[in-house]
């Protein structure tokens, strides 16, 4: 194979460069929609991707010279290194990767389908060309999601919404794509069955073969923006959401016109009133989208009915940001198992967090997405341990890989160890402790509030098909046959579960005394804020013990001016109480 690195340029060959802007593309790259801050970010990644993409469609290099091309552009990507002008590119988007965070295995896919590209691939089947878009289209679409700070639970219908573009393009480029580079991306078995050969590309006008398997492909396209529609709802973020729902617009009338018209007569493009109306159409989807107010920065802390909220509100600033932004991080690895989405893409997603502890373990002072700024900022200031963020993402991977449903009592220890036991280590270094002294305390309140939380949840859990009840208690109380899965529901609407929630109370009431016993009376005033939470979690404990295990679905609430006086009374030394 030719080396691109040695290998001498031909007279008439130049260094590679692309063959078009951003402005020319169907739909919209970087535009005003997006953050201002946001749009340099997404130019270096269109760069790199339309310059990969325009080696790759060269007719005039041969395919050992592409693929040499395409193998320095990602060593460029990979290394930040590269001393020809034309790898600019990639160490630009480097940089860019560098300084938000983004990972850069969504541009190292996009590679893997132009180098198929450069061998001038053709899709057999339907399957084949979603194969193909799983590469060459979706991933521009995880990018953005990652780039703005979604949740990958989006990122099924951003698939299809770029799936769907994708093959918009290759329908209208079907004719040149086949006379120019001899490609053919729609399914060759579709042309057989409509009695045709993708030989008739060639013609200036359609054959009914050649328009049955347009139409076919047409029909796909509209499954495929149908799924997409949720997506708006999805995003949070205005800018990408009114980005998006214009974009699906624009997908729809550009499909319109694809069936209304020959793209082998002519270049299919929207001009004029139609192309204005689908954007204004699709703002106003986007705007009509507006999903229901996530907690994007404050995570579960940042809620005021969340029992955390109060005792870190009246932390001093820098205490309170660090520890907003610790949990800002749990809500987001949380919501990845707790949202709906493809198994795969959510070990990805996770996958996608550990990459980014890397650069907020690495930062040095670059990162330009805010929650992962102020963890850094968190992480430096207050000397927090990697590896408690990491147990924190492997206490998701158990939900993930789940649902957990029976766990042993050993497993269930270490669940809480990694959900809540790491957030309490977290939090102590936050609050003030210099060392490892309180650690004890944090572990043994972690798993104590981690109790209370699943005996208050036990009926939301089972919609959600899991029971973190331990398996020897159900044992123990007759609710657990060998060899019988465990069925949540089932559990919860048997009398003799009361025995089982019993003991887990039992338990939490423990690990509560330990972490008080493990708390000296002059630190109290130094982690005030977790003895806060500690306090308030116990008199919910004791209000479910009160209440009975016969009506789980009846919860116990702290009132607003509880959780208010509890934490101001522990901020000052003064705790009520138990």
């Amino acid at each position: 194979m030719a080396d691109f690195r040695t290998a001498p340029l031909v007279p008439e060959q130049s260094e590679p460069a692309p063959r078009k802007s951003a402005g020319e593309e169907n739909f919209p790259v970087a535009s005003r929609l997006v953050p201002k801050h946001l749009r340099p970010h997404v130019m270096a990644f269109y760069a790199f991707v339309r310059l990969a993409d325009d080696i790759a469609d060269d007719p005039n290099l041969d395919p050992e010279m592409k693929i040499a091309q395409l193998d320095a552009l990602e060593r460029a990507l990979v290394s930040g290194i590269g001393a020809q002008t034309w790898l600019a590119p990639a160490l630009q988007l480097k940089a860019s990767l560098a300084a938000t965070g983004v990972s850069g295995l969504h541009a190292r896919q996009m590679l893997q389908a132009f180098r198929r590209d450069a061998h001038c691939g053709r899709c057999k089947q339907w399957a084949d060309l979603l194969l193909y878009c799983r590469y060459s289209a979706n991933p521009v679409g995880r990018y953005l999601l990652e780039l703005h700070g979604e949740p990958m639970a989006a990122a099924p219908a951003a698939d299809a919404l770029c799936s769907a573009l994708q093959i918009i393009n290759h329908l209208q480029d079907c004719r040149t794509d086949w006379v120019d580079l001899g490609r053919c991306y729609l399914p060759t078995t579709w042309f057989r069955e409509a009695g045709g050969d993708p030989e008739q590309l060639v013609e200036t006008a359609a054959t009914p073969a050649v328009r049955a398997v347009i139409d076919r492909c047409l029909d796909e396209v509209d499954a495929l923006l149908l799924r997409a529609d949720t997506l708006p709802r999805q995003i949070a973020d205005r800018g990408l959401r009114l980005e998006t729902a214009v974009i699906i617009r624009l997908a729809r009338s550009l499909a319109r016109e694809l069936r209304r018209r020959d793209p082998l007569a002519e270049r299919i493009e929207l001009k004029g009133m139609v192309k204005l109306g689908a954007v204004l159409r699709g703002v106003g989807d986007g705007i009509a989208a507006r999903p229901k107010a996530r907690r994007r920065t404050g995570g579960a802390a940042g809620s005021r009915t969340s029992t955390f909220y109060w005792p870190l509100r009246f932390l001093p600033a820098a205490k309170r940001r660090a520890m907003f932004a610790v949990y800002a991080f749990c809500r987001q690895v949380d919501d990845i198992a707790d949202e709906p989405g493809p198994l795969e893409a959510k070990r990805a997603a996770l996958s996608d967090w550990r990459r980014r502890l890397d650069a907020v373990y690495g930062d040095e002072g670059g990162i330009a997405d805010p929650l992962l700024r102020d963890l850094a900022e968190a992480v430096r200031h207050y000397a927090l341990p990697r590896a408690e963020f990491d147990a924190i993402v492997d206490g998701m991977a158990m939900d993930l890989e789940g649902p957990i449903r029976a766990p042993s009592q050993e497993d269930l220890t270490l669940y809480c160890r990694r959900v809540a036991g790491a957030v309490g280590m977290l939090a102590v270094r936050v609050f003030g402790s210099p060392d490892d002294r309180h650690d004890r305390f944090a572990i043994a309140l972690g798993e104590a509030l981690q109790l209370t939380n699943i005996l208050r949840d036990l009926t939301e859990d089972a919609a959600l098909g899991r029971l973190y009840l331990p398996r020897e208690a159900l044992a123990q109380a007759g609710l657990l046959s060998d060899g019988t899965e465990v069925e949540p529901a089932a559990v919860l609407a048997d009398p003799a579960v009361a025995r089982v929630c019993e003991s887990v109370a039992a338990r939490a009431d423990a690990r509560f005394v330990e972490a008080q016993e493990a708390l000296p009376r002059q630190d109290c005033r130094m982690l005030w804020p977790a003895v806060a939470m500690m306090l308030l979690y116990r008199r919910l404990l004791d209000r479910m013990t009160a209440r009975g295990w016969s009506e789980l679905a009846d919860r116990p609430v702290l009132t607003r001016r509880e959780k208010v006086m509890t934490a101001l009374r522990c901020a000052i030394g003064h705790p009520p109480r138990t």
